[in-house]
């Protein structure tokens, strides 16, 4: 994913403030534009306090990404010498579009971690990589801050809430 982009763009206080509610949006992008076309890229983009805040930039691979496309991928791929390209080879984004046809389920969770602490998602991973190692830095959580006892017990009261979910054509379901 772009977890290492997000270090200064998504978090309590940051570009998109994680301690105020906000709208995430995702649209699924075809060749050409409809329903039907073949799915070309994955694009997100943020609504909060009423102004649309776009996707950071990602550079992989000296490209610039902003979005999840065969590309993003492919440079995510070599980048992290994965000698499979394993999403182009299961037939990149025009396949998973495909699967599009057959339905999906979304599905939201919370939970924690016991093995990595969650630092693969909001930390430096493996914690043992240098700084400068691309990807390993994917968030500013520190090396303690992720064990499953702490928002167990420090936040066991904690909620969180999902609604005004919405289905449509792009640019109709937000501002």
């Amino acid at each position: 994913g772009m977890n290492g982009a997000k270090v200064n763009f998504y978090g309590n206080g940051l570009k998109v403030d994680a301690s105020k509610p906000m709208t995430v949006v995702t649209q699924f992008v075809t060749d050409d534009g409809t329903d039907t076309g073949k799915l070309k890229e994955m694009r997100r983009v943020y609504v909060q306090d009423g102004k649309v805040i776009q996707n950071m930039n990602a550079t992989v691979a000296g490209n610039t990404h902003d979005s999840i496309t065969d590309g993003f991928c492919k440079d995510q791929a070599n980048t992290f010498d994965d000698k499979v390209q394993h999403f182009a080879a299961k037939g990149g984004m025009a396949k998973m579009g495909d699967s599009f046809t057959r339905g999906m389920v979304l599905v939201f969770s919370l939970w924690d971690d016991k093995e990595a602490h969650m630092l693969w998602l909001d930390g430096k991973y493996p914690q043992n990589a240098s700084d400068s190692t691309p990807g390993a830095v994917r968030g500013t959580c520190g090396p303690n801050e992720g064990p499953p006892m702490q928002p167990e017990q420090n936040y066991a009261d904690v909620t969180t809430s999902y609604g005004n979910l919405k289905y449509g054509e792009i640019g109709s379901t937000f501002p």
